[in-house]
């Protein structure tokens, strides 16, 4: 009996992926890069989190770690909100393949308008510098939003980071076989994540001069503790 070219797909690549055709199918390149940035943004998140208790010291990497962070979220944004804009306005496919649970609906706003603050107070804050005349005011702002968006992410990485790590794992890990399949779009998720990171770095490296005045300052300070 001859095998369908499904069933060898099945059998060689992640048990995730959709048969060709089905409505999961045609929303398939949305879900999967949407869980790649996903986790590449936990990865960066997690790095920058480890400066906090130390920002005294480590300000300069804070500050690099924010700037490669802007592209990634920025795709992010964009993957999430085409969903949100198709299924809203009543495609087929993604209404088909359902929405998010309504508290995780009401959640995703909060996150993108969260973590838009938090990303805009802190380049304001790089922008003024320590003496700038909004200085008190921005890093207020940002401090501020840091409580409710970690609150907000928290939730949303607990709800999110199993699936999407079920999602894009086997994308970065997936080896071609003999019989295996090639799955439509992975070359290009993975090339549109991977370019994100790049302009990230590339812009931190650019703007790392920015964060000179701050880690003069608070080099300053721990000196005179």
């Amino acid at each position: 009996m001859a095998v369908s070219n499904w069933e060898i797909a099945r059998r060689f690549v992640a048990p995730d992926d959709p048969p060709p055709g089905s409505h999961k199918a045609k929303t398939h390149f949305n879900t999967k890069l949407t869980a790649l940035t996903g986790l590449m943004i936990f990865v960066l998140l997690a790095a920058e989190g480890v400066t906090i208790p130390f920002i005294g010291k480590l300000v300069a990497l804070h500050v690099f770690i924010g700037w490669v962070l802007l592209p990634p979220i920025l795709l992010k944004i964009v993957s999430t909100s085409y969903r949100f804009v198709m299924y809203y306005t009543g495609n087929p496919r993604y209404v088909k393949a359902g929405p998010p649970k309504p508290l995780l609906r009401i959640l995703g706003p909060l996150v993108i308008v969260s973590t838009t603050l938090l990303l805009w107070s802190g380049i304001e804050l790089v922008l003024v510098g320590p003496h700038g005349p909004n200085a008190l005011l921005w890093g207020a702002i940002h401090r501020a939003t840091f409580v409710f968006w970690f609150g907000f992410m928290t939730i949303h990485v607990l709800a999110y980071f199993l699936k999407a790590s079920s999602l894009a794992l086997p994308e970065l890990n997936r080896k071609p076989g003999a019989h295996s399949i090639r799955i439509p779009g992975r070359t290009l998720r993975i090339a549109l994540v991977a370019a994100s990171l790049v302009v990230g770095i590339i812009i931190g490296i650019v703007e790392w001069h920015m964060s000179v005045p701050w880690s003069t300052l608070l080099s300053h300070h721990l000196k005179l503790r």
